[in-house]
């Protein structure tokens, strides 16, 4: 194989939010002897927030409920819209998996379950996400407010709007960065989750919320984005292989 071509691979970083003893250890357990690596287990509402932000995990596995609280009320947060999350619960009100639903990177699992059970969701989700490999770590630099340059990873990019000879980059966060270079230009430094819906918009496929093929519009983070008639066939192609 051509090494220019062979993708890098590093071990996944999970967190565990479950604040029931026995549950986090059987969790616990089944990560250690896997080939993920185990980089905190919370079992608090504060301490889940301190370990997301402090360890930056690839993937969370969450109980859905923590104490007086429920792992949708971190997650509510613009911050951690992009999470990848594995939910886990015993408790199969319709509310909480229609809550999950709407994590666009997420996938539901009922307690109890079995090891394989885990590790084949947890196979699934990064198989569609690219976690671990060297996309996770890609970026694009942009200038901050005082014009100091900085990385701004990908994982972040939601979808970028182009206007004459600048490109503007929306986040998760809500946040929008101006670079004075063409899309088309800025295109070259995307990966294959960026879709180019328009010649003024790409957008980042995890963060497609839906399609309106009748209205020519996709919806990113609430924003009604046109899709250029020169671009069907692309992401006609893309909606099928979702199917």
């Amino acid at each position: 194989m051509n090494p220019v071509n062979q993708k890098i691979f590093r071990k996944i970083k999970i967190l565990i939010i479950e604040d029931d003893p026995t549950w986090a250890l059987y969790v616990e357990s089944i990560i250690y002897d896997s080939k993920y690596e185990l980089v905190g287990s919370a079992n608090s509402f504060d301490k889940s927030i301190a370990m997301i932000e402090g360890l930056k995990p690839d993937l969370i596995i969450a109980d859905i409920k923590i104490q007086n609280y429920t792992i949708f009320d971190i997650l509510e947060y613009d911050k951690y819209q992009h999470l990848i999350v594995l939910f886990m619960t015993s408790y199969l009100e319709p509310e909480y998996y229609n809550l999950s639903l709407e994590r666009p990177k997420s996938i539901f699992l009922e307690k109890p379950f079995h090891k394989y059970t885990l590790l084949s969701a947890l196979d699934l989700l990064i198989k569609c996400y690219s976690i671990g490999d060297d996309k996770s770590d890609a970026f694009i630099t942009v200038r901050g407010l005082q014009q100091q340059l900085f990385k701004l990873s990908l994982n972040e990019v939601t979808w970028i709007q182009s206007e004459g000879n600048y490109s503007f980059i929306n986040t998760i966060g809500g946040k929008k960065y101006a670079k004075k270079i063409s899309l088309s230009k800025l295109s070259e430094e995307l990966d294959s989750r960026f879709l180019i819906i328009h010649r003024g918009f790409v957008v980042n496929i995890s963060y497609i919320q839906r399609v309106e093929l009748g209205n020519k519009l996709i919806f990113v983070q609430d924003n009604a984005i046109p899709i250029g008639r020169n671009y069907r066939n692309s992401l006609n192609e893309f909606l099928y292989s979702k199917n």
